[in-house]
């Protein structure tokens, strides 16, 4: 216990080390050996949140937590992608009269892929505690399958570590920073968004040719606006000039800066995605703010 407790920040630990060992030893006396590892790995995750700045009331746990739902539902989205260059592989292959070749590594990715939707829907529908720290089980596992397959190359690397920064957003999520349901719908919704024309797009169900990796962009700027706006952007200490609700949503929109880079070869792309971000981000959160301050009947 007492190797538990040096966990903690030499200032916290001075001040409230007997205290956790009491509180501990309180909650496990009589206990087996799996609820003590719980209690163990919970003043783990509590002295590593206090060390990074991850608790609720630290600029860098508020923002993990402000983009959390944002992050679920765009890594939700971006598995689902992968699910659907998949079924668009199969239906083309087989359109050929030859069935699809799928390799273990496939398959392997594929299931990882749907747990993360899956997880994600439950969390955004309320079981969040759970759903999102399997959701951010499922991204790890994604992401590191990504880097096992492809590691050799520089496109592997940056999706593999979008993936874990994603990942990591999930699992550092202070855990009393539960979104709320507005919050929740929103980034569900956002996500949604994301998936369903990109998807129609990869099989051939709409009249273009290519979006140019641009629409999570302007999905995400949306949805962040409109919380920035809903919370009111400004008075979020650490919301910035955009508010925290762009910043969560922008924390989102790295896989999706990959993808820009990727698609068009070049670091202008997700440098222009991200300049169309704020812009549109902006003007939603002007605009949604205008809406909530107006006097009735106005606006």
């Amino acid at each position: 216990m007492t190797r538990l407790i040096r966990l903690y920040p030499a200032g916290f630990r001075a001040a409230y080390g007997d205290e956790v060992a009491a509180v501990y030893h309180e909650a496990t006396a009589g206990a087996g050996r799996v609820e003590r590892g719980r209690e163990a790995l919970g003043i783990v995750a509590h002295a590593l949140r206090l060390r990074t700045g991850l608790g609720s009331g630290r600029p860098l746990g508020r923002l993990c937590g402000a983009a959390a739902p944002f992050v679920l539902a765009a890594s939700a989205a971006h598995a689902g992608l992968e699910l659907s260059d998949m079924a668009a592989y199969a239906s083309a292959v087989r359109a050929e009269g030859r069935p699809p070749a799928f390799f273990a590594e496939d398959i392997a990715r594929a299931a990882t892929a749907a747990a993360m939707v899956v997880c994600a829907v439950f969390a955004l529908l309320g079981r969040w505690a759970a759903g999102r720290l399997y959701a951010a089980a499922a991204q790890a596992v994604l992401a590191g399958t990504v880097l096992a397959l492809d590691g050799g190359t520089p496109d592997g690397v940056l999706t593999g570590g979008a993936g874990l920064v994603a990942a990591a957003v999930l699992a550092g999520c202070p855990p009393d920073a539960v979104p709320s349901r507005r919050a929740r719908l929103l980034a569900g919704a956002a996500g949604a968004a994301i998936w369903l024309p990109l998807t129609a797009l990869s099989l051939d169900r709409l009249p273009v040719s290519t979006d140019y990796a641009l629409w999570p962009f302007l999905v995400l700027a949306c949805a962040g606006g409109l919380l920035a706006g809903w919370r009111g952007g400004a008075a979020d200490p650490d919301g910035g000039i955009f508010g925290l609700g762009v910043g969560a949503a922008a924390v989102a929109a790295a896989p999706f800066a990959v993808d820009a880079y990727l698609a068009w070869s070049s670091v202008l792309a997700p440098l222009t995605a991200l300049l169309l971000f704020a812009a549109v981000a902006s003007a939603v959160r002007a605009t949604a703010r205008a809406r909530r301050s107006a006097p009735i009947g106005r606006l």
